[in-house]
């Protein structure tokens, strides 16, 4: 008998209409997420999608940020590569949408996980909005995480479709698995999709090999699973064979010093005391200023919601004998562990020293999303236990429960004051010099604190009345479990407004800014004009605040800066040795001809030429643009080159000025100390993202060296259609030797990697696609050769 569908259209429905309260300014779109990670990038995917435009080709290499680097293989402009953007792009879906429309699927996940694993459509809707509602997921969304988010949507949807291919072991639930897997990873946040595998290939072991079913093959079933694991990676490999080679080379990769790297692994550890915010949303202050916990930059809470955790509770002591029960709980207790990192190390060095790529992830509190879909799942468990005993068993509990939330209220009414004072000594320091403004971060910590307490004593007694109320018959027990949930997504929608709408009182600038400012920053302006009329090959760097700014890519500027966290490795040093590349003659090996700063800067070596506004997010800014002097062209013949032996080495000459006159350091020569090359003319050059055409012409063999980021991993170098080896020049840019006369030199960038991904990935799809309707085919072509029984 097939399931009606209405239970899962009106849980969409609901699910959407959740979405109204905590993110109306988002629907209207007059309103977008405003954070630095969501805007810096806007400006570099709109200059790709142009190039993708102009070029017919899915652009594999940028030239306006950082001097130049990869974007698949960075892992930025990802979004034509994800299967669905096809149909959202064909609807002409806004991007907040998309993200909207991925909470819902969220939603939907936990709901029909939950009614997979055989709860009620009410358990199943409180798990579902509890993992959609997460405070986390919200946070995601507004400060700029889309492709997290997008990513975590898929986590329920994974674990379902393993239980069906476990339960069943059929050739449909083996490519829905597949397809989902699949799909995950092209969304591309590769540390939730860790955790997801995490869950699911553990979750396949002990249904497959631990759990005993009736006319189901272990065998095939596990063969079945190791195919769909195969499979899914395969669908997302036109993404990660290009990445897998370029991470020795990103500064991600992990290498250098072992100690700084697990340092920055762990930044973003969770503190133990800090669980206390899975129950006070507001104990550790509620973000910005008011924040007083262990992590950096936190504007959110860990909060799981009273009546979920509370269901969560009863779901474990209820279920304590179910294996899927078990672990979920497990997965719980792991998923914390973990999170606590450098606070609590014994795991998560388990993890970081043992468990495949784990070493190259930061962010360890990013595992607490596990935490939340499992602690979503098991409230669902909690609250069908409670539907299916008789209620009055649950009058003992009720009663002690409602004597400890009596003493606890009375308690704090009591002893208010005396707990003020202890939390006011336990808050740290603000580091703010305007004393009005301390105090009043510290009443608003004590304020957030004590608020989250009286909400949580109310909440709780209201949930052990309305139970007691259930208890005795006064009120059906499916309406009270219909007002409990509408409860718990009231608790979670009002946290998800304070992170997405933050109220006057709060100290926290709201994520969101007016669509119209963003527009306004990305138009061209005074300063992008000027710069983009400037004739012949040049970079510019921009000074300070606007070093990180990737606006300049819109109007095919180059820059030395920019903003990306997966930036080639070599460039990465060479921004911490030189402080961001303050110093002039760094600047010249990097072909900068111009200089952007907001101040005046005064430098003999700096010529002002032109004073204009520069549009940003936050209004237009006075800058000044100076002409740096001695700026060395993008392609040049050097005279000399001195041999080096490191990088460090190279890079150390440049900075103090002994390559000045044209010379150049060379690292891995052939020869010791100096040579001297013969002169020689570029002719002609011809630049695209992916090529560099060269016509030269030497006396004798000449050194050429060509400003552009050394990465021969993916850049092919050929003279007169013969391949060469790049040569290493200043620690950074390339360079090659050629011979007497006249020749055609070209670097092209190298597409194979990710042609040969693409077409696998197409493949797979394919494969997943085929394996779903073969399986659908096979059980209607099984079900209709099964006679009825009876009298003939």
């Amino acid at each position: 008998m097939k399931k009606a569908p209405w239970p899962y259209l009106a849980a969409i429905a609901l699910f959407a209409l959740l979405l109204v309260a905590p993110f109306g300014p988002l629907l209207t779109l007059r309103f977008v997420p405003g954070s630095p990670d969501s805007v810096t990038p806007m400006a570099l995917d709109k200059a790709l999608e142009a190039l993708q435009v102009q070029s017919g080709r899915y652009p594999l290499w940028q030239p306006w940020t950082f001097s130049g680097m990869p974007t698949v293989e960075a892992f930025s402009y990802l979004s034509g590569l994800y299967l669905p953007n096809l149909l959202f792009g064909f609807l002409h879906l806004d991007p907040i949408y998309i993200q909207l429309l991925h909470l819902v699927f969220a939603g939907m996940g936990g709901f029909v996980l939950a009614r997979q694993l055989g709860l009620g459509s009410i358990p199943a809707f409180l798990s579902g909005s509890a993992f959609m509602l997460n405070p986390y997921m919200t946070a995601m969304l507004v400060y700029g995480h889309g492709s997290q988010l997008m990513t975590a949507a898929y986590m329920p949807w994974v674990l379902w479709a393993a239980i069906r291919l476990a339960e069943r072991g059929s050739l449909a639930d083996a490519g829905l698995l597949a397809l989902m897997l699949g799909l995950q990873l092209q969304r591309a946040h590769v540390q939730i999709a860790w955790y997801t595998w995490m869950l699911a290939v553990l979750l396949l072991v002990m249904m497959i090999l631990v759990e005993k079913r009736e006319g189901v093959s272990k065998i095939k079933s596990g063969g079945l699973a190791i195919a769909a694991l195969a499979l899914g990676v395969a669908i997302a490999l036109q993404v990660y064979l290009p990445a897998l080679g370029y991470l020795p080379f990103s500064a991600r990769s992990g290498a250098g010093d072992a100690a700084e790297a697990y340092r920055y692994a762990t930044m973003w550890s969770m503190h133990p005391l800090e669980l206390l915010t899975y129950l006070m949303p507001g104990a550790f202050g509620f973000g910005g200023i008011t924040y007083w916990g262990f992590m950096p930059f936190t504007d959110f809470p860990h909060y799981a919601g009273l009546v979920v955790l509370g269901f969560a509770i009863a779901g474990i002591i209820a279920g304590r004998k179910k294996p899927m029960v078990l672990f979920l709980f497990a997965m719980t207790a792991l998923a914390l562990l973990l999170s606590f990192g450098n606070f609590f190390s014994p795991v998560y060095d388990l993890f970081y020293h043992f468990a495949p790529k784990f070493s190259s992830f930061r962010v360890p509190s990013m595992v607490l999303i596990v935490v939340a879909l499992c602690l979503a799942l098991l409230s669902g468990y909690g609250l069908q236990a409670w539907l299916d005993r008789p209620l009055a068993e649950s009058s003992p509990v009720l009663k002690w429960g409602g004597l400890i939330i009596g003493v606890a209220a009375v308690l704090f009414l009591t002893f208010e004051g005396g707990l003020e004072q202890l939390l006011r000594a336990a808050f740290p320091p603000v580091q703010i010099d305007n004393y009005d403004l301390v105090t009043m971060v510290g009443n608003l910590r004590w304020t957030l604190w004590s608020g989250s307490l009286f909400v949580l004593i109310v909440v709780a007694a209201a949930t052990a009345g309305l139970l007691w109320i259930a208890a005795r018959g006064m009120i059906g027990a499916r309406s009270a479990a219909i007002v409990l949930v509408a409860l718990s997504c009231a608790d979670l929608v009002w946290i998800d407004h304070r992170v997405v709408s933050p109220d006057d009182h709060s100290l926290r600038a709201s994520p969101l800014v007016e669509r119209a400012s963003l527009d306004r920053a990305l138009e061209g302006d005074e300063i992008t004009r000027f710069l983009a009329s400037r004739p012949g090959a040049f970079r510019i760097y921009p000074v300070g605040r606007l070093f990180t700014e990737n606006k300049f890519s819109l109007a095919g500027i180059e820059s030395v800066g920019g903003y990306h966290a997966a930036k080639l490795g070599l460039y990465q040093e060479l921004l911490a040795r030189t402080d961001n590349l303050a110093n002039l003659d760094v600047l010249r090996m990097l072909n900068v001809g111009y200089v952007l700063s907001p101040s005046p800067i005064s430098n003999p070596a700096l010529k002002p030429v032109f004073a204009g506004k520069l549009n940003l997010l936050s209004g237009e800014i006075p800058v000044a643009v100076y002409e740096l002097a001695g700026a060395i062209p993008r392609a040049w013949f050097a005279p000399w080159a001195i041999a080096a032996q490191s990088d460090d080495e190279a890079i150390a000459a440049v900075m103090a000025g002994r390559c000045s006159g044209g010379g150049v350091t060379v690292t891995g020569a052939r020869w010791q100390g100096v040579k001297r090359f013969s002169p020689g003319t570029v002719l002609s050059m011809q630049r695209s993202a992916e090529s560099i055409a060269m016509r030269v012409r030497a006396e004798g063999d000449a050194l050429l060296v060509l400003s552009e980021v050394f990465y021969p991993e993916r850049w092919r170098l050929t003279v007169d259609g013969y391949e060469q080896p790049t040569l290493k020049i200043d620690g950074l840019i390339r360079g090659v030797v050629v011979p007497p006369g006249e020749h055609e030199v070209r670097f092209v960038y190298d597409r194979s990697r990710f042609e040969t991904g693409r077409t696998v990935s197409l493949v797979a799809t394919l494969l997943s696609f085929g394996l779903i309707a073969a399986g659908i085919v096979t059980v209607r072509t099984s079900s209709k050769t099964i006679k009825p029984s009876g009298k003939p």
